[in-house]
């Protein structure tokens, strides 16, 4: 790095008031003028502070983690939502993150970025009102008929079950579960389109040299 890149990173950080007394190795991306730092996308990726289903994807998941860190700095930025989270709201998800990991796990990546407890209630106070606006401004359920059971379980469930080696149930069965399994895809598809809105009109740039 160049001493005026190394200049450069360092108003940027002044600029945006996010200089931080530890070393930020990479401005990975900005955001309606607010920067994000390699170090916060690995401290949420390492703690596991986004959607999981971003888990099953091969190879780097990075990118897609960094996608979705930026989806939710833009919700926050932009969506009136729920009531304030208090300092009990995080405390209990402070917990749980560590019931979840483990004490000794929770231990251990807390030491591999020189972080104190505390130092995650800003990315989980986040992570929450994130979750409960999205949950609030999509409650309503989405309608489901028979016909759409009936069709789900024709044209994915049935083709998903004997593509694993297994007899599918009868439709009786499982119709709860297909219920569910379409409200839950109606929902998301509703919530990427609508983030998918958001992220259009807004200002994200992004340095994929800091994913190398």
């Amino acid at each position: 790095m160049t001493k005026k890149i190394v200049c450069l990173f360092w108003l940027s950080l002044a600029g945006t008031g996010l200089a931080r007394s530890q070393t930020v190795n990479c401005l990975v991306a900005f955001v309606n003028g607010q920067a994000l730092t390699l170090t916060d996308l690995e401290i949420v990726r390492e703690f596991g502070l986004f959607d999981q289903d971003i888990r099953g994807r091969s190879g780097d998941d990075r990118p897609a983690v960094l996608d979705a860190l930026i989806d939710q700095k833009l919700v926050l930025d932009v969506a009136r939502g729920p009531a304030g989270i208090g300092m009990d709201d995080v405390s209990r998800a402070l917990e749980g993150l560590r019931e979840r990991l483990g004490a000794g796990v929770f231990q251990a990546k807390l030491r591999k970025f020189g972080l104190a407890e505390d130092d995650l209630r800003p990315y989980l106070e986040d992570r929450l009102k994130y979750t409960r606006t999205v949950a609030a401004r999509f409650s309503v359920g989405v309608a489901v008929s028979r016909g759409d059971v009936e069709k789900f379980y024709r044209d994915v469930y049935t083709p998903e079950q004997t593509a694993k080696g297994f007899n599918p149930e009868p439709i009786g069965n499982v119709f709860p579960e297909l219920e569910a399994r379409i409200r839950d895809d109606a929902r998301t598809r509703k919530v990427t389109e609508w983030i998918r809105n958001i992220r259009a009109q807004a200002e994200v740039r992004i340095n994929r040299d800091c994913l190398k």
